[in-house]
């Protein structure tokens, strides 16, 4: 996971850039998608 954001955010870097709110969203999204099968197999 670590990776995901360190590619966006070297990326943005890489151009000028900020990181869009679009991004942050995706990332959020992976965390989230991450929680919820870390709360299944835990629940096995």
């Amino acid at each position: 996971m670590l990776d995901a954001f360190t590619k966006v955010v070297s990326q943005a870097d890489a151009s000028g850039q900020l990181v869009s709110n679009a991004q942050i969203d995706a990332l959020i999204a992976m965390v989230k998608d991450g929680a919820n099968i870390d709360d299944t197999i835990d629940g096995l």
